[in-house]
């Protein structure tokens, strides 16, 4: 473990990574890298980390200079990384992605660049309302709407919801504070009246898509 209490979590990672099934195989380079072959693409290195709640640039720089790796994988469910880490490792030619971004991004010709499709169709959609001038990014699944004129920001989480119940309102909430609205991102899915409730009394809005492109036409 490194002073800022960094983990690496290689051997147990590779037979995780291994049972995908574009994986033919992965093979422990260090006690902090993996690579791994796949069938249909070139083979990428991934350094699979936890022991942070949030991942910063400092500790992309920290994690980099170690070694390079195609990949900086969160490999706690709960951790998540702060955009600016993402755009750190960018800029050193690598990429940050929590475990399940990195399960998805297996099939992809290149695997650095991927962003769960719930949160890039959300943030696609919503760079084109005519009252909002710009998205910003938070974290992995938080951004900022910045409106048009006085109108003031928004700021939103994306979950993904058959069912959207008060314990993932409060998970949702827990992982991002500080947004005010909660965006389900599933057309099919129905928020629970204790969530409303504990909505109202949070102070934040449960939307779904249709409902947050009409209230972002207000002031």
């Amino acid at each position: 473990m490194s002073v800022t209490g960094i983990r690496y979590l290689t051997d147990w990672f590779i037979p995780k990574i291994s049972d995908h099934q574009e994986v033919t195989q992965a093979n422990r380079i260090s006690d902090r890298r993996l690579l791994v072959q796949r069938r249909y693409s070139s083979p990428f290195t991934i350094a699979p980390v936890s022991g942070m709640e949030n991942l910063t640039p400092s500790l992309v720089d920290e994690i980099l200079d170690d070694a390079p790796a195609d990949v900086i994988c969160l490999v706690p469910k709960a951790s998540h990384y702060l955009w600016p880490a993402r755009e750190r490792a960018k800029e050193r030619e690598s990429d940050v992605q929590t475990m399940s971004e990195v399960f998805w991004t297996v099939t992809a010709d290149d695997p650095r660049g991927f962003l769960n499709k719930n949160v890039a169709y959300a943030r696609r959609v919503l760079r084109q309302h005519s009252h909002v001038q710009r998205v910003e990014m938070i974290c992995e699944a938080s951004m900022k709407l910045i409106r048009v004129g006085r109108m003031p920001n928004v700021r939103l989480s994306v979950e993904y919801e058959y069912e959207f119940g008060s314990e993932a309102l409060v998970k949702a909430l827990e992982h991002h504070p500080g947004v005010n609205v909660v965006l389900n991102s599933n057309p099919n899915g129905k928020p629970t009246r204790a969530a409303m409730r504990h909505a109202e009394n949070a102070g934040v809005r449960l939307l779904d898509m249709s409902s947050l492109m009409g209230i972002l036409n207000r002031p």
